[in-house]
Parts: C-alpha cells; sequence; structure tokens
C-alpha cells in the first residue's frame, strides 16, 4: 500500500505544471519599438529646440546647438548609470515608486509656485 502512494505521488510531482517567466522575447519587440519611436521624437523636437532657444533666450546658433549636444549626452549618459544603480541596489518597484513621486513634485510653469 505505501508502495503505491509513493509512485501517485511521484506521479503527481513529475506533472505539476509549469512556470511562466515573464518578459524575455515576448516584450523585446514592444521594448524595441518604444525605444525607436522614443528617439525619433527627441530627434525630431532638436531643431525646434535650437529655434526656441535663438527666438526666446537670444542665445547664438552655435550656442544652442552645444546646449542640446550637452544636454543629450547627459540624458543617455545619466540613463545608463541610473539604470546600473536600480538594478544593482534599489529594484524596480523601488525606482518606479521614487520617479511617481518625485514627478508630483514638478511644476509646470510654475503654476503651484
Amino acid at each position: 500500500m505505501a508502495i503505491i502512494e509513493e509512485e501517485e505521488e511521484e506521479s503527481l510531482l513529475d506533472h505539476l505544471p509549469k512556470t511562466y517567466t515573464k518578459g524575455g522575447l515576448k516584450t523585446m519587440p514592444f521594448i524595441i519599438v518604444n525605444e525607436t519611436l522614443e528617439k525619433v521624437a527627441s530627434y525630431g523636437l532638436q531643431p525646434n529646440m535650437v529655434i526656441y532657444l535663438m527666438k526666446v533666450y537670444n542665445l547664438e546658433i552655435v550656442t544652442a546647438t552645444s546646449l542640446l549636444s550637452l544636454w543629450s549626452a547627459l540624458s543617455h549618459g545619466l540613463a545608463l548609470l541610473g539604470a546600473f544603480v536600480s538594478d544593482s541596489f534599489l529594484g524596480r518597484f523601488t525606482v518606479v515608486a521614487i520617479g511617481s513621486i518625485s514627478s508630483l513634485f514638478v511644476c509646470p510653469n510654475n503654476s503651484a509656485l
């Protein structure tokens, strides 16, 4: 009787449902399309930003272009640094919570002041 129960238990353990992992190749196309469209939007805004900096802030074209190039370099570099810190020390949910809370403190057009 004990041998039959052990065989039944082993057969039940062999047929446990497979655990499915999230992410991987299923989400990769969405990430690639998202990043591609973000780059297209960013590069499309740069000429408009040069004109804005020249008209509103009275900057020379060389200064405006240099400023935007520096901004682009810093934003790409700091994104890599932030990803490293997030993955190594904080974890994804903590970083999402910090980002969500910090975005509440941004005052567009100083309307909250």
